[in-house]
């Protein structure tokens, strides 16, 4: 890779709490300070355990703290916040990439877009009219956009950004992470010897369809009693899933948010992935790293990462009751599940690492930071940016 000098780079969210996407920047920000960029990183509406993971690696990490969407004296301190000069400002999500947006015209700065969301074909995460409405003129002025996968790119073209500027960098992850004993966590999770344990990874909305799991490893411990599930997460379907739990009749355990995710899926002999709207989900990485099979359903870019009979299952998004077979039939064949589970690690070390997904944001950053503007951004006006 060139080494030209490294130029600054202010990220800027709604916040840093436990997700897939908030977790890929935990990992990709310490990396890229390491590199000897000028990185700083700004929160708009709240911090979260990523953000007190980044401010204990010694990245600066700020908070504006805005209280509504529409909140001006929270709008004015994340300007003032992310006021220092950057070269290129990086977003995500909807408050940030209008902000980012606002940041990029004032500093003259190159603005980097990061979309982690793939086709949603069934509404589950639908824009608002105000987002769309916002969103609309910025995406086609956005210097790049970061895709996770190829399966976005005509997606996110749909959507108003230009082909010729988005660049698709996969997810990656440090190999051999450490985690704890596994026999340990079994224990600790009351998982008795001969259990097949299938644990969901997940925060707990809509898309990501957490009954669904619930529902099917209930139906799939019917018929192979040893199946037992986990389900990992919190969010705004957890009331759903609890009613789902209390009717598995202890099929089916449900455990709030966990820091320890990556030991019990570790512990587990299953990760499973349940959902309707996906691009390149972290957690299928994160359990593949620890040599665990995957059971998902074949959406978005889920296949790039999990090829299905080799690494892991694929089952049709509209067929839940394939992956209750799934399970059944991994259960009954436990030393296949294990080889599915050492493949996706060899897969994961050698397609998905953090030195891949690094050196992509690097060499983009550097390229953009030794560029000149072609076009001028235009700022989006109106109240109400944050979703």
């Amino acid at each position: 890779m060139n080494r030209e000098p490294r130029p600054g780079v202010l990220f800027v969210c709604g916040n840093l709490e436990a997700g897939g996407a908030e977790r890929q920047w935990s990992l990709l920000i310490p990396e890229l300070d390491a590199r000897g960029f000028d990185v700083t990183v700004v929160t708009l509406d709240g911090r979260g355990v990523h953000y007190e993971e980044l401010r204990a690696a010694g990245v600066e990490v700020s908070c504006a703290g805005l209280r509504h969407r529409a909140d001006p004296i929270g709008l004015v301190r994340a300007l003032s916040l992310g006021g220092r000069r950057s070269s290129i400002v990086v977003s995500r999500g909807v408050s940030g990439h209008l902000v980012g947006h606002v940041l990029a015209v004032r500093q003259g700065a190159r603005h980097v877009v990061t979309e982690h969301l793939g086709p949603d074909p069934t509404g589950l995460r639908p824009y608002r009219q105000h987002q769309r409405l916002l969103l609309a003129p910025m995406r086609p002025r956005a210097s790049a956009v970061v895709a996770v996968a190829q399966s976005q790119v005509d997606h996110l073209v749909r959507q108003g950004y230009r082909r010729e500027a988005i660049r698709v960098i996969p997810n990656g992850l440090p190999g051999d992470p450490p985690v704890r004993d596994r026999a340990a966590v079994r224990a600790e999770l009351g998982v008795r010897p001969g259990d097949l344990l299938a644990v969901l990874v997940a925060a707990l909305r809509p898309e990501k369809r957490p009954t669904m799991f619930v529902d099917q490893v209930t139906a799939a411990h019917a018929e192979e009693p040893s199946i037992h599930g986990l389900v990992v997460g919190d969010g705004s379907e957890a009331g759903a899933v609890a009613g789902a739990v209390d009717r598995s009749r202890g099929a089916v355990r449900m455990t709030g948010y966990r820091r320890d995710a990556l030991d019990i899926m570790n512990a587990a002999d299953v990760v499973c992935l349940t959902s309707a709207v996906e691009a390149a989900p972290l957690s299928v990485l994160e359990a593949m790293s620890v040599g665990r099979p995957v059971v998902a359903t074949n959406v978005g870019g889920v296949s790039d990462l999990v090829v299905d009979g080799e690494t892991g299952l694929l089952v049709p998004a509209d067929r839940p009751i394939r992956l209750a077979e799934a399970l059944v039939a991994l259960a009954r064949d436990q030393a296949r599940a294990e080889a599915l589970g050492r493949a996706g690690r060899r897969r994961q070390q050698q397609r998905f690492s953090i030195e891949a997904m690094v050196d992509g944001y690097a060499e983009l950053l550097v390229e953009l930071g030794g560029s000149r503007r072609r076009r001028p951004l235009v700022a989006a006006s109106g109240a109400g940016w944050a979703g």
